[in-house]
């Protein structure tokens, strides 16, 4: 097609040849009107090919070669700025896909949207996010108006026995309509009965679908087989199908019928109901707000708050939540950071390549096509940048979910992958960040001077706008930089101080096992204290033990139970209404075996058995409050238990331990003998002081728990300074992730204040050599670059700072404890910043002191 054009413009310019031949021209003249009349060659030929083809696919095509070229003639430039993308890119896109599955990615039931967790409001302990008791639940399922459907659920441990072996499984005793609210039927087999909830029904159980592959080879014989749980035998009614689990976050292997439960004073259940299809959860709240008031006014001794509502996505990820989006944030300033960074290179080489952009203006090429070439390029550094970006956020992600996984509790970690969902958010940030960063350089670099930058050797260009936007930008990313310091600064204030503060116990050489005792062997409080006697007896004479006891609850380990009492000779704290405290279990030589300072009265002693008055220890935050001012030795509570009530006297007080968190501040605290108290919980800890290495006692430990009894399984065994450092695990890995974010956002404003002092001071060689010339020193030199640099770190640290103090509360939540705007912190961080740009000019202004002025002059 070229040869047929060309063959046809050439007859076309003959025959205008030969009409001007004949009106007397000269063969050259004759030529030159011909050209003329015909409009050129080569400009006629791209008209024509314009005409016939693709014109814009065409010039995207030469936009984009031209690019290529241009960018493979500047490795070093290509290559700091894919590096800087892929940096931002990449750290965007992994913290997104874990965003992505834990909070955005719809839930795998029928109609997620429609789930609502429903959790009843604790005011006194300010916890939204309670458990409730059976006729509570009962009480919400029947006098609602805004639900189709609601089930309850609670997880348990349960015993297994397989082949003469007895194992924990991780049960969840549920509802009937459980399965049906859920819109999940099993694979195989049916859902539980309404009646299988009574007591004296045959017992049932529902396989996950990986401990019936496991157990039964994934044969459909299993329907119909017995299994014996928790000491008695169960039959299986069917199986779940793979990745069933109600709460997304670890393996659940059982399901068992929930039994019900009359004492409204037990709260232990988790609430999931179905939204009625056009009722929305505003309305929800409202109604079930009424039913939780019309049951404080009924029951004002169990009922003293209302009821929270979440939609089942954001009630299973409610403590992951506001990390993850606050880390999103975070990375996206990071961006940011780097896209300043490359648009500061752009505005940089856009400088350079004047005199080159000038000709092809001057050769006829339009503002917009020189506007469209620099956006091409900026658009394959930003493809480049992601692609990289995107590789590199895989191996995060996963890294980081496993990390997450593995220390708290968030669901569907283990499904965080680079799905449609991630790649479209990472393609879109990919275009975004080109757009970003190369618009401004690309109408900048498109809008010069002509005749000024064709000008051999002209000055004038340096007080072109470049610079000026330069600055700017430096002033942006000192300033993001900044307030990405001071949030890491004030969470690791924060975290330090919650690794510098003491426990209330003596972590180091203590073993911690957990222990189940399964139902119903050890239900009455005889078979328990049978057991724990003969345990502890053969555990105190292993060699290497200096001590052991069982506790019910270890503190940082898994929370403690609240129960409400009457304190005998002191008015209640309002009327139907109890003291709360929390309440634990422990034998003789728990306070011994844990260090924790007995501040009056004793511990618990092998005398404080069945058969002996009951007793209890208290914590000083308990005696100050039950009991201010006075003694609390020998006085007593009064806790109601079932229908009955117990009186329990007071024999020690013990200083405070941090139970809940090193974070959070001691509460009221009551423990009772676990060899007096009728309280049937199924687990238990072991902890055992050794006289060197905890972890050398594992084995001979277990041994000895064996002995006392072969059916009593061992489901943990960790050392106790292990459970101090994971109770921190979370505000570390925060700390850890935005103080590598901040500094990296740090580094990049560096990196992008020493290229603007670098390139100024070969821009102003000249100048520099001038002022040598008439006597400046290198000092002034030095101080005179090193000036220029600081006042825009100072600029950059002025807005920073404002913006920090307006964002505090941002990462204030991260860390319970952190106190945001702290002054010291951010004088701190604001430091550190100006430490870090003097050193990034320096060496810039290093190299302006050995300008050589005879140099610097013969060049101009």
């Amino acid at each position: 097609m070229d040869e047929d054009l060309a063959a046809e413009l050439d007859s076309h310019l003959q025959l205008h040849v030969d009409d001007n031949l004949r009106a007397g021209m000269t063969p050259e003249a004759a030529r030159r009107h011909a050209l003329i009349a015909l409009g050129g060659v080569d400009p006629t030929k791209e008209r024509y090919r314009e005409r016939r083809g693709l014109p814009f696919a065409d010039t995207v095509r030469q936009d984009v070669g031209y690019a290529v070229r241009t960018l493979r003639k500047n490795p070093g430039f290509a290559a700091t700025a894919i590096a800087t993308l892929a940096l931002g890119i990449g750290a965007n896109t992994a913290i997104f896909s874990i965003v992505n599955a834990v909070l955005l990615r719809p839930l795998p039931f029928k109609d997620p949207g429609r789930l609502v967790l429903v959790f009843a409001t604790d005011t006194k302990r300010s916890d939204r996010f309670d458990v409730t008791s059976y006729p509570s639940f009962e009480d919400w399922r029947s006098q609602n108006h805004s639900f189709e459907s609601m089930t309850a659920y609670v997880s348990r441990s349960l015993t297994l026995g397989l082949a003469g072996e007895t194992i924990v499984a991780s049960g969840q005793r549920v509802t009937s309509t459980l399965f049906e609210v859920l819109g999940v039927e099993p694979a195989i087999g049916r859902r539980f009965r309404a009646d299988e909830q009574q007591a004296g029904s045959p017992a049932a159980v529902i396989l996950s679908d990986g401990i019936w592959r496991r157990q039964f080879g994934g044969a459909a014989t299993a329907i119909g087989q017995t299994l014996v749980i928790d000491d008695e035998p169960h039959t299986v009614v069917g199986v779940m199908p793979p990745g069933f689990t109600i709460e997304q976050a670890d393996d659940e292997d059982l399901y068992l019928p929930l039994q019900i439960e009359s004492n409204r004073g037990h709260g232990y259940l988790r609430v999931i109901g179905r939204l009625r299809q056009g009722v929305s959860l505003a309305q929800a709240r409202d109604d079930m707000g009424g039913i939780s008031a019309r049951q404080a006014a009924l029951f004002p001794r169990y009922h003293d708050g209302g009821a929270t509502l979440l939609t089942m996505t954001d009630g299973l990820a409610r403590y992951a939540r506001a990390g993850l989006y606050t880390m999103l944030t975070v990375v996206v300033l990071v961006l940011l950071i780097a896209c300043a960074n490359v648009a500061g290179l752009m505005l940089a080489r856009g400088s350079s390549r004047r005199h080159e952009l000038a000709v092809r203006a001057a050769l006829g090429a339009a503002r917009s096509r020189l506007v469209r070439q620099l956006l091409t390029e900026s658009a394959l550094l930003a493809a480049a940048g992601g692609v990289l970006g995107v590789l590199a956020a895989n191996g995060i992600a996963h890294a980081l979910a496993t990390t997450m996984a593995a220390q708290f509790r968030a669901p569907r970690l283990d499904s965080v992958s680079i799905d449609a969902t991630v790649l479209a958010f990472s393609a879109t940030v990919s275009l975004a960040t080109g757009v970003l960063f190369s618009v401004l350089p690309a109408f900048v670099s498109a809008a010069s001077d002509l005749n000024d930058a064709l000008r051999e050797g002209g000055r004038s260009g340096t007080a072109s706008r470049a610079p000026r936007l330069r600055s700017a930008l430096v002033v942006l990313e000192t300033s993001l930089a900044l307030v990405l310091l001071a949030g890491a600064g004030t969470v690791m204030k924060t975290f330090l101080a919650l690794r510098a503060t003491h426990p209330g116990f003596e972590s180091a050489h203590v073993l911690a096992l957990d222990l189940f005792l399964p139902q119903p062997r050890f239900a009455r409080q005889a078979d328990r204290a049978r057991f724990l006697t003969d345990a502890l007896a053969k555990l105190r004479a292993v060699p290497g033990v200096r001590s052991a006891a069982f506790v019910a609850d270890l503190p940082l380990n898994h929370g403690i139970d609240s129960q409400r009492c009457h304190i005998p000779g002191r008015p209640d704290p309002a009327p139907g209404k109890m003291f709360s405290s929390g309440f634990n279990l422990a034998t003789a030589g728990y306070y011994r075996g844990m260090g924790i300072v007995i501040r009056e009265g004793r511990e618990f002693t092998d005398a404080d058995g069945p058969g002996a008055a009951p007793v209890i220890v208290i914590n000083e935050t308990a005696a100050r409050t039950f009991w201010p001012g006075v003694s609390p030795i020998g006085h007593q509570i009064d806790w109601p238990a079932d229908e009955t009530s117990v009186v329990l006297t007071v024999v020690g007080v013990t200083a405070d331990v941090r139970h809940i968190g090193l974070g959070e501040p001691p509460r009221p605290e009551i423990f009772a003998s676990s060899m007096q108290a009728p309280l049937a919980w199924p687990s238990i800890e072991l902890v055992v002081r050794a006289s060197g290495d905890p972890t050398a006692l594992a084995e001979p430990v277990r041994a000895a728990l064996r002995a006392a009894d072969p059916h009593v399984p061992v489901q943990r065994v960790n050392t106790l300074d292990a459970i101090v450092s994971k109770s921190i695990v979370e505000p570390r890995l925060y700390t850890l992730l935005l103080g590598a974010f901040a500094a990296l956002a740090m580094v990049l404003a560096a990196i992008g204040l020493y290229g603007l002092i670098a390139y100024s001071v070969t821009q102003r060689t000249h100048e520099l050599g001038v002022r040598v010339a008439l006597g400046a020193s290198r000092g002034e030199i030095v101080r005179l670059v090193i000036g220029q640099g600081m006042r825009l770190a100072l600029a950059g640290a002025a807005v920073g700072l404002a913006a920090a103090l307006a964002t505090a509360r941002l990462v204030a939540g991260l860390v319970k404890g952190t106190e945001p705007n702290d002054p010291a912190t951010l004088v701190a961080v604001v430091t550190v910043l100006l430490a870090v740009a003097a050193a990034a000019t320096y060496l810039p202004a290093r190299r302006a002191a050995r300008v050589d002025p005879m140099t610097a002059l013969r060049a101009e």
